[in-house]
C-alpha cells in the first residue's frame, strides 16, 4: 500500500509539473489495481488535458466507487457548465 501511495504522489508530482502523460502512465498502473484515488486523479489529468468527456467519465465512475466523497461533483458540475456554454451573440451574428 506504501508504494500505491508513492505513485500517486509521484502522479501528482507529475501533474503539477505539466507532464499529464507522464501522470497517466503511473495511473494506468494504478487504475488496473482498482485504486480509486488512481480514478480521481485521471480525471484531473483528462480536465486539465481539456477532454471533457473522458473527464467526466472518470468523475463519474469514482463517484460510483466513493459515494461520500464531494470533490467528484464539482468536477462534474464545471465540465457540464463549460459543455454547456452558449453564447447568443458569438454564434448568431
Amino acid at each position: 500500500m506504501i508504494e500505491n501511495e508513492k505513485y500517486i504522489n509521484e502522479a501528482k508530482i507529475a501533474l503539477e509539473n505539466g507532464f499529464p502523460e507522464d501522470a497517466l502512465k503511473i495511473l494506468d498502473q494504478l487504475e488496473n489495481e482498482g485504486h480509486h484515488e488512481a480514478v480521481f486523479l485521471k480525471g484531473e489529468v483528462y480536465f486539465k488535458l481539456q477532454q471533457w468527456g473522458i473527464a467526466l467519465n472518470k468523475f463519474s465512475h469514482y463517484k460510483e466507487l466513493e459515494p461520500d466523497d464531494q470533490r467528484s461533483d464539482s468536477y462534474c458540475l464545471m465540465i457540464n457548465n463549460i459543455l454547456g456554454f452558449y453564447h447568443r451573440d458569438l454564434y448568431n451574428p
